[in-house]
């Protein structure tokens, strides 16, 4: 077998994208997406588990290995409604995916080799999986090969969610619907979507604020509608002071904001707190105007409807009978090029150098 070269966790040459911290082990790197430090400080009630799964982040590098292989440990994802989630992992070589990985998801130890790439310097993204916490040990690559640190830098965007952002129900990692509109802006995305943790808290305002961005996002509405941890009014004052407390270091910057998708099983039907989807999207249109009457000219309002309505309710993941809520495998690229088209009509999208 032709000897290889180890490349560590934590060599520098790797690139961590899309991750907020680092957390180092015992010989592995663990990419979280809240300061890993303060992680019960956003997450007090539990589910702090949803902050170390790698929605979003891919290892990067620069190679002309014919082989990349990945030294790691997944652990198991939390039990879910409907479809549960594959432990998968994408090798995207300048933008294209050459090969999904079904990761061993158990907590030990795992490898997997990927063959068969061309022979010249390339950048290689390791897209992590979307709900299983992962641990990287090592990248493996011929003994002869280049590696080097990927430099490009392209505009930032930054996406708040709940776990339809974060990837619930994609075929894969990189084929998530902000994946894909990262890869077709030519943006460098950082997900901070938490699966139903998306309640416009005041500490992910305050890391949404400090996170360098050219692009800020966020869809809003569905947890808040399901779990009941604002009434109406207490919405439309939280949206607000959420966006006041971002607009403290990014003034400027483009921020649109989207109602929840169809939710065809809680349209009409009131949460804990009195709260139907309609009224969600009827509140953060509201709240976006009112804002915008005080001086924000650029902050925007997405209609989820208008990005994944009625007609597209058949493509949603959950089975008849189920609660209703995340976008398919085929769902996916829809969201992603409806969202796409209305950040343009919206002018927010910054253009790549």
């Amino acid at each position: 077998m032709p000897v290889k070269r180890v490349v560590a966790g934590d060599d520098p040459v790797l690139r961590f994208r899309g991750a907020v911290s680092l957390q180092h082990g015992p010989g592995w790197v663990a990419p979280w997406r809240v300061p890993h430090q303060e992680a019960e400080l956003h997450l007090p009630e539990g589910g702090i588990g949803r902050a170390a799964m790698p929605a979003g982040v891919r290892v990067t590098l620069r190679t002309d290995s014919r082989e990349i292989g990945c030294r790691y440990r997944a652990d198991p994802a939390p039990r879910l409604n409907g479809p549960q989630e594959r432990p998968r992992l994408d090798v995207v070589r300048e933008g294209r995916i050459t090969d999904t990985v079904e990761l061993r998801c158990d907590g030990q130890d795992a490898e997997f080799l990927v063959s068969g790439l061309p022979e010249r310097m390339a950048t290689i993204e390791l897209w992590l999986p979307v709900y299983h916490q992962f641990r990287l040990r090592a990248l493996v690559v011929d003994r002869s090969a280049t590696v080097a640190y990927d430099d490009r830098e392209r505009p930032r965007w930054v996406h708040y969610g709940s776990s339809v952002s974060q990837g619930r129900g994609a075929r894969s990692p990189a084929r998530t619907w902000p994946a894909l509109v990262a890869g077709r802006a030519g943006l460098d995305l950082t997900s901070i979507a938490l699966g139903a943790a998306c309640c416009l808290q005041p500490m992910t305002a305050r890391l949404m604020r400090d996170l360098p961005a050219e692009l800020l996002t966020a869809c809003v509405g569905i947890n808040i509608q399901a779990l009941g941890s604002h009434s109406p009014a207490a919405f439309t004052s939280a949206l607000v002071g959420f966006v006041a407390t971002v607009r403290e270091r990014h003034p400027t910057t483009p921020f649109a904001l989207m109602s929840t998708i169809i939710a065809p099983d809680r349209e009409t039907v009131a949460g804990p707190s009195g709260l139907t989807v309609r009224d969600c999207r009827t509140r953060t249109r509201e709240a976006v105007e009112l804002l915008r009457r005080h001086g924000d000219s650029n902050l925007h309002y997405i209609d989820g409807l208008d990005v994944f309505g009625p007609r597209e309710a058949g493509l949603l993941l959950e089975p008849e009978g189920l609660d209703r809520l995340h976008p398919g495998p085929a769902g996916h690229p829809v969201l992603a090029g409806r969202f796409l088209a209305a950040l343009r009509r919206s002018l927010c999208v910054p253009v790549p150098a």
